[in-house]
């Protein structure tokens, strides 16, 4: 038996047979006779119709379980199918270069995907994970019986992957994925989004999956703790079986719409717990498992899934959806937060887009996707309460009072055009660059309230990409800078008597939730499908015990004395 660490994308435990897909690649390099390329070509076309109408095909099978910005993901995938430009070049290849159809596939969606890193190309800038997600499909349509390897289970499986794509997740037989292990994959990606509104347990970043796995071992997932166990010992297997039936017999036995809850630790301290969400379906769960609201609604999945830029009428529409659901509680749209490229006017490659024209820099850069944006969030909160604004990457108190005036401006103007909007939006700066922690009672003075954004903000305060496991462990460390950074921003907090909202995986592990509950924080915006695990920690501590664990955290000196109080945390 081997316990194996991954990222968690979408929680929940599973048990089943391993199905490899995407790690063959035996016929790398041959090339086809003159008399092989006819039959090459018709391999592709008829996999380009197979591929088109699948898709098809899955859009109907999810049209009810998926929301309507999560489907225009899969109206991206028939564009690129459609495109001339990628069949043309995938021929050429097959025709000039005699290569094999799937290996000429291979070739060209590998060229753009590197243009998109590199030169950022206008066709591709947007959508590199989709281009990768077709490909994948598109070479599953021309593998051969002998590529192809085992057949897929009859029964539930594990799919194990090189890459997390919706390729694999959604097929015609998708409904037997139990759960999805990956050697890459983000958060972020739509593959991501998409396994977390289904609730597949999902884990990425393990890497030699082929080295770990044959098809048809036994396998538990542990998504919830980001775990791969293999060759699982009889007992383990049942006991990850009744805890699988449990885990599905929990998630069923949420009702239709839970009443509003109101969460406190054991000594009857209230804690708002609010939900992250990027996607109308995301956020019914918050009004699902009766959170109080939404604390941070990513914007994003509107304009990297459509197929140009959405025009504000199409935004309204959409946030509208998400603030009438919500039924009066509260709500914060994040504003737009994607790299330079995403605008498509960028004339010079960003070394390292993670710190450069993202978020309010891009935005102010723009000013005509930040004032689409801030119309629509102000015509879609009209006669709501509770609706916020969250301002990303701010640096300094200049960020937040353009988009202010922005945001005065706006109203202004649409008030004069006689449109209905809303008269009192709070503002708020979202806190992920160190010299904005640093400067955070003076932004205060200029906000309602302020999100803290764990996950970036630990990343940039030690310079390790959370999503480059070459340096996972410098992300995960548990340094004492961090440590002193929260309490430091918990009291700026208190001070300025303006409340603070923890956001991120961050936020809701449960072996750190009680040093925040210590420093003083009283509000987390976490995924809907973390909320058990934070009431579990909710119902075990005190605050006076909190503020024991955290006033030990604060005085360890090294990251190995915080990890001693962490772990006694964990199996206290």
């Amino acid at each position: 038996m081997t316990r194996v660490r991954g990222e968690s994308v979408a929680p929940g435990i599973a048990v089943g047979q391993v199905f490899l897909r995407g790690f063959d690649n035996k016929n790398a390099g041959r090339r086809i006779a003159a008399d092989e390329v006819e039959a090459e070509l018709n391999r592709l076309r008829q996999a380009l119709q197979q591929s088109r109408a699948q898709i098809e095909e899955i859009k109907q099978k999810q049209a009810h379980s998926l929301g309507e910005a999560e489907l225009r993901i899969f109206d991206t995938h028939l564009a690129y199918l459609a495109d001339a430009m990628f069949v043309t070049e995938i021929e050429a290849q097959v025709i000039k270069e005699r290569l094999p159809v799937r290996e000429a596939v291979q070739l060209v969606f590998a060229k753009y995907d590197r243009i998109f890193q590199l030169v950022e190309s206008d066709l591709l800038r947007r959508r590199a994970s989709d281009l990768r997600d077709v490909a994948t499909r598109l070479q599953r349509h021309l593998e051969t019986e002998a590529v192809r390897g085992a057949a897929v289970p009859t029964g539930p499986y594990i799919l194990a992957a090189s890459k997390l794509t919706t390729a694999d997740m959604f097929n015609l037989d998708n409904e037997k994925v139990e759960g999805i292990v990956a050697e890459e994959g983000g958060m972020s990606s739509h593959a991501a989004i998409l396994a977390r509104g289904m609730g597949i347990p999902t884990v990425t970043g393990i890497r030699d999956l082929p080295r770990l796995l044959r098809d048809g071992d036994p396998v538990v997932l542990d998504a919830t703790n980001g775990e791969l166990v293999t060759a699982p010992s009889e007992r383990e297997l049942a006991e990850a079986t009744i805890a699988v039936q449990r885990w599905k017999a929990s998630r069923a036995a949420v009702p239709a719409e839970a009443e509003l809850a109101r969460h406190q630790t054991r000594c009857g301290t209230p804690v708002r717990l609010l939900g992250s969400c990027g996607s109308p379906g995301e956020a019914d769960l918050v009004r699902t498992f009766g959170m109080e609201g939404i604390g941070v609604y990513r914007t994003e999945l509107q304009f990297l899934s459509d197929a140009g830029r959405p025009s504000e009428e199409s935004l309204v529409t959409s946030y509208r959806q998400v603030v009438a659901a919500q039924n009066g509680r509260s709500l914060a749209f994040r504003l737009l937060d994607v790299p330079a490229s995403t605008y498509g006017e960028q004339r010079h490659q960003e070394r390292n887009p993670t710190l450069g024209m993202r978020g309010v820099r891009g935005l102010l850069q723009h000013r005509d996707v930040l004032r689409m944006q801030l119309r629509a969030i102000l015509r879609a909160a009209a006669g709501a309460a509770q609706v916020g604004m969250l301002v990303p990457f701010v640096t300094s108190l200049s960020d937040l009072q353009r988009v202010k005036s922005a945001v005065l401006e706006e109203r202004v103007s649409l008030k004069k055009a006689g449109i209905a909007c809303a008269t009192d939006l709070q503002i708020a700066p979202i806190i992920e660059v160190p010299a904005a922690a640093m400067q955070l009672a003076t932004l205060l003075v200029e906000s309602d309230f302020a999100v803290i954004a764990l996950d970036d903000l630990q990343a940039h305060l030690l310079a390790a990409d959370r999503d480059n496991s070459a340096v996972r462990e410098y992300h995960e460390m548990v340094h004492p800078a961090v440590f002193e950074m929260l309490a430091r921003l918990a009291k700026d907090g208190e001070r300025r008597e303006k409340p603070l909202v923890l956001f991120g995986e961050s936020a809701a592990d449960p072996v750190r939730v009680p040093f925040y509950l210590g420093a003083g924080f009283r509000s987390f915006s976490i995924a809907p499908v973390r909320l058990r695990s934070v009431l579990k920690v909710l119902a075990r501590y005190s605050i006076e015990e909190c503020r024991r664990i955290a006033a030990r955290i604060l005085e360890a000196p090294r990251a190995l004395d915080v990890q001693k109080v962490l772990v006694n945390i964990e199996t206290g």
